[in-house]
């Protein structure tokens, strides 16, 4: 049997799989990059592929939104699969920025059912930023760390960045707990903390709002704040 067999073999039934479970729950982070890349290298081995550009970008997301001179230096991807990857990226970002144009950060129900959808499916912690709006609504969204576990860590120059580009004079935490209680933890107290701090009087942190497994924990509203400010 030729590679090319084995490739269309492969494909197939990686196909026939997300048909029969008509989605993606089950599939590794890699399988579900594997399968982005059928149509845009259709004669590639793209589970190599897939593990390289999660090897040199860390997770889906980032991959996504890479420009394309940092995607070409990734071995096994051209111009063209970078350019690809970069618009889907694109794509996702304005359908991301869709699903939350009504979200009334004040809302905590409203917000709550946004985050659960947003961190659906994660298998690792994600540390994001939201500007606010003037009227209340989320405008634009940034992580600013991935895996993050017994470390308080981002880097500041993305979320400052992040701020000067939206005008931000508010700003929503929120990362996830993926298997556990939404509890926070010293680190996630230790975080605010720090954020608040790095923030100082130009930008106000309305909250930091901890998404785990089954439920949703502001630290606002469970007086955590009251230390910060």
């Amino acid at each position: 049997m030729g590679n090319g067999d084995m490739h269309s073999g492969h494909r197939e039934r990686m196909r026939a799989r997300f048909r029969t479970e008509n989605g993606l729950d089950s599939f590794a982070e890699h399988e579900v990059l594997e399968m982005l890349l059928f149509n845009i290298l259709p004669r590639v081995n793209t589970n190599e592929t897939a593990h390289r550009l999660l090897g040199e970008f860390g997770n889906l997301r980032e991959v996504l939104s890479a420009d394309v001179g940092a995607l070409c230096r990734v071995e096994g991807v051209g111009v063209k699969c970078a350019e690809q990857l970069a618009f889907l990226g694109h794509v996702f970002r304005r359908a991301e920025k869709e699903s939350f144009l009504m979200v009334q950060a004040d809302d905590f129900a409203s917000l709550s059912a946004y985050l659960k959808n947003f961190f659906c499916g994660d298998s690792v912690e994600r540390l994001c930023a939201f500007s606010i709006s003037g009227a209340g609504r989320i405008t634009a969204c940034k992580v600013l760390s991935v895996g993050i576990s017994d470390r308080v860590t981002f880097d500041k120059t993305v979320l400052t960045d992040f701020l000067a580009v939206n005008s931000s004079a508010t700003l929503l935490l929120s990362h996830n707990h993926p298997y556990g209680s939404a509890e926070p933890s010293e680190e996630d107290l230790m975080l605010t903390r720090q954020v608040i701090n790095m923030l100082g009087g130009g930008v106000r942190l309305i909250d930091h709002v901890i998404v785990g497994a089954d439920e949703v924990i502001s630290l606002r509203r469970t007086g955590c704040f009251r230390a910060f400010e």
